[in-house]
């Protein structure tokens, strides 16, 4: 049997597109989704949604999120981490 080069074994279908930020207002079920921050200083990166949009206490959309380290240590110890309230037209889905 004779071997045959990599390329005709596996399909080549290039580069994977690159996934576009979506606004979180835009998206259903957030709980869980990985976020993007944006704040005065610039996007923060690495952080999870941990609650879909709710009225903060102005009554104003918001997102409870935490670090995704903070996330997953939840998810494993089930110890709850610090959660903050972030507003929602300021959150991006990844």
């Amino acid at each position: 049997m004779s071997e045959q080069p990599e390329d005709k074994r596996y399909p080549y279908f290039g580069i994977p597109p690159a996934r576009q930020p979506l606004p979180a207002e835009e998206v259903p079920a957030l709980k869980g989704k990985r976020v993007v921050l944006s704040t005065p200083d610039g996007f923060v990166y690495d952080m999870r949604a941990v609650s879909d949009i709710h009225p903060d206490k102005h009554s104003r959309p918001s997102i409870a999120i935490m670090t995704e380290e903070a996330y997953y240590e939840w998810m494993l110890t089930g110890r709850v981490p610090e959660i903050r309230d972030f507003p929602a037209h300021l959150v991006w889905v990844e």
